[in-house]
Formats: structure tokens, C-alpha cells, sequence
């Protein structure tokens, strides 16, 4: 939210079908885990004390990223909270709503001075199956600092 208490997206008929699951290794300050954070409240709930950075990179086709960033974020989405109000269309929105939460990611990660990238390579239902989720992923964003002389 921004300082009106407003999000900082937009989304089509403020339905917001997009969650983040944030998987945690190595961040001080957090037990490792999977959590979902909750953009109404700015928390993050806990669902598992299992580090599965291993697991996710596998399912990513082994890029290494995934499995040495301290953190990932997985973007998912629920379509049908977007459908069942604009049908077919809808689909679209969520693609879009999608770009404004990366874009984010990317301008807050760059102002802490650390790096991301989207990672699209990944087989959907393994993520599904380690994250222990029915949504949707879509984008997996590893976080962590750049080495030294690249991003």
C-alpha cells in the first residue's frame, strides 16, 4: 500500500487475484519457509518451515538462481476471481496485473540495492505440488544481492 493505504497496482474491477508466495532460505530475520504475504495487511503468514529453494530449482529446469537466492518470490494468480466477472477478457487482466507486480518487484529490489529476474521456465504442476498450492504460478523471482560487477 502506498502512504494513502492504497496498493500500488492496479487490477481490473479491484478484484486482485494475484498471490505471492515468498520462500525463504537464507534472510535475517525469517525463519526459513514458505509464507504468503497478505497486501491488505502487509504480513506474511507462514504455511511451512520447509526450505524448498532445492526443490523449486529442479523444477526450474536446474537454474541456479533459484537455488542460491536467499529468497523467491512466486507470483501465482486465481484466474477465475478475474473471470467469473469479465469472462474470456479477464484472462488478459490477470496477465496484466502480473506486469505491475514484477515491474514492482524489479524497482524494489533496485532502490534496496539488490537483484532479481523473472523466471518463466518452470513446470507449473511441480511448483504447484512443493508450494502445496492450487493457484496458478506464474513467475518465480529469485532475490538476493548482485555479484560484485553485475546485476
Amino acid at each position: 500500500k502506498n502512504r494513502w493505504g492504497r496498493k500500488t497496482v492496479p487490477s481490473a474491477g479491484a478484484l486482485y487475484p494475484i498471490f505471492l508466495y515468498i520462500v525463504v532460505g537464507e534472510v535475517e530475520g525469517l525463519d526459513k519457509g514458505i509464507y504468503l504475504y497478505n497486501s491488505g495487511e502487509h504480513t506474511l503468514t507462514k504455511l511451512s518451515s520447509e526450505d524448498t529453494r532445492f526443490q523449486l530449482a529442479r523444477a526450474s529446469l536446474n537454474q541456479r538462481w533459484v537455488k542460491t537466492a536467499p529468497l523467491l518470490i512466486i507470483i501465482s494468480a486465481d484466474f477465475s476471481i478475474t473471470t467469473s466477472h469479465y469472462g474470456k477478457r479477464g484472462i488478459r487482466y490477470v496477465w496484466m496485473e502480473i506486469g505491475y507486480v514484477s515491474q514492482n518487484i524489479y524497482l524494489e529490489a533496485t532502490a534496496l540495492k539488490l537483484a532479481t529476474v523473472a523466471v518463466g521456465a518452470f513446470y507449473d504442476e511441480e511448483v504447484k505440488e512443493i508450494l502445496n498450492i492450487k493457484k496458478e504460478p506464474l513467475l518465480i523471482m529469485p532475490v538476493g544481492r548482485p555479484k560484485e560487477g553485475r546485476w
